[in-house]
Order: structure tokens, then C-alpha cells, then sequence
């Protein structure tokens, strides 16, 4: 019985500690998403499209003396070129979701984000063309006799939601959820 005590005595102190340790947490997500009218490129029977993968691509910092209350969502084009490098990152409001990357309060988090994605690398994207009789789906990596690997450029999009909340909680909304906030 006094263990029993003890432990309901120790919960209600525990309660009133949370309450006055006030804090800010802040948090980074990411999402790709197809780009708004992509170009879309068919491949032959003979071929296979290698998608571009992610060598190095950690998330961006939440940057340092930025002010935010709620959720601020950053849509961000660039391509990776053949080599695996990310070249011509641009944030946009294609989408009404997005930020507007020319408001000044959201410069901070775009610059964070162009920061991170210029340090991004990638296997690059390409097209695998098989010698006749060889079937495309019996070598997935593309490294059989005869076959010829084109290194091609790639357009990718990806959303970014910065979220920052008092109270120790930080939101996960998926990307297509997830609504623009206000930037202070």
C-alpha cells in the first residue's frame, strides 16, 4: 500500500514539473513529389529507366534564430544531373500549400534548404539499352554483356515542412497534408 502511495504522490508533482518546463521544439520533413507538369520520357522493350538514388542527402538544419509558430511548407525543384550533383534548386509556389520563397520570413528556411540540397548526391539517373534476346527485367542493375548504360539528367520536387511548436510535441502531417503556416 505506501508503494502505492508513493507512486500517486510522485505523478501530480510530475504533472506540475511538465507544465512550468515551457519549451519550443522544431522539426524538418521531407517528401518527394512528382513535379507539376513533369515531362515524362517512354523507354523501349529493350530498356530500363534507372531511377536516380540518394548517396548523401541528409536533412536540412532548422535554421538557427528563425522564428516560426506551426508548420512553414518549402517546395523545392532541381535536377540531378548525370554525374549524380544537384544543380538549379529553385523553391516556387506551384502549389498553394507552398510557401511563398519570396516572403522574407520564409528566406531563412529556403536558404536552409538550398544550403542542404547543394551537398546532395545521387547515383545518377539512367537509361540501360539490352542487347537483342536479353530480356531487361532478368538484370535488374544493368551491368550484363552488352549492355549500354546512358547517363540522363533527372527533375525531381521535394516539400520540406519546418514545423516548430511550444510544448515539447512536434506535428506529423504527411506532405500532402500538411498546410502552410505563419511565419513570425
Amino acid at each position: 500500500m505506501t508503494a502505492r502511495r508513493y507512486a500517486c504522490c510522485i505523478l501530480p508533482c510530475l504533472a506540475v514539473a511538465l507544465m512550468a518546463c515551457s519549451h519550443r521544439t522544431a522539426g524538418v520533413q521531407r517528401a518527394m513529389v512528382l513535379p507539376p507538369m513533369a515531362q515524362v520520357h517512354s523507354v523501349e522493350s529493350n530498356q530500363r529507366f534507372l531511377m536516380a538514388s540518394p548517396i548523401h542527402d541528409p536533412d536540412p538544419t532548422f535554421p538557427a534564430g528563425a522564428r516560426l509558430d506551426g508548420e512553414l511548407r518549402l517546395c523545392v525543384g532541381f535536377v540531378v544531373d548525370a554525374e549524380g550533383a544537384v544543380r538549379d534548386v529553385a523553391a516556387d509556389r506551384a502549389e498553394q500549400a507552398c510557401a511563398d520563397p519570396a516572403d522574407p520570413a520564409a528566406r531563412p528556411f529556403v536558404d536552409a534548404v538550398t544550403a542542404t540540397l547543394r551537398n546532395w548526391r545521387y547515383f545518377g539517373g539512367a537509361v540501360c539499352t539490352f542487347p537483342a534476346g536479353v530480356d531487361p527485367d532478368r538484370d535488374p542493375r544493368c551491368e550484363g554483356a552488352g549492355v549500354a548504360v546512358d547517363a540522363v539528367p533527372i527533375r525531381l520536387r521535394y516539400t520540406f515542412t519546418f514545423s516548430s511548436e511550444r510544448g515539447g510535441r512536434v506535428s506529423r502531417n504527411t506532405a500532402g497534408s500538411a498546410p502552410a503556416g505563419s511565419v513570425r
